[in-house]
């Protein structure tokens, strides 16, 4: 998950961002910034998201948990063929 530090330095930037756009013909409010910054960072919070790390050590740990399980089915297979000989 995002720590809160990287939440608020996603959040600056989308409002640097649409700062630097603007709205046609108006400008945006300090307290609607305030406000438009709220709701970003708290869809981030709501979207669930992980980093790039925490993904790939996730995928990591599933490739070495399948690879287990490959192993013990092969294994599983064997003991099953040798008491199928008896």
């Amino acid at each position: 998950m995002f720590n809160p530090a990287q939440l608020k330095g996603l959040a600056d930037q989308w409002m640097q961002g649409l700062n630097e756009k603007g709205l046609p013909g108006q400008a945006l409010s300090e307290e609607m910034k305030m406000m438009a910054k709220a709701h970003f960072q708290q869809w981030l919070v709501q979207a669930n998201l992980v980093t790039r790390e925490e993904f790939d050590v996730q995928a990591e740990l599933l490739n070495r948990t399948q690879q287990r399980l490959e192993n013990l089915e092969q294994q599983l297979s064997e003991i099953q063929s040798d008491l199928a000989k008896d």
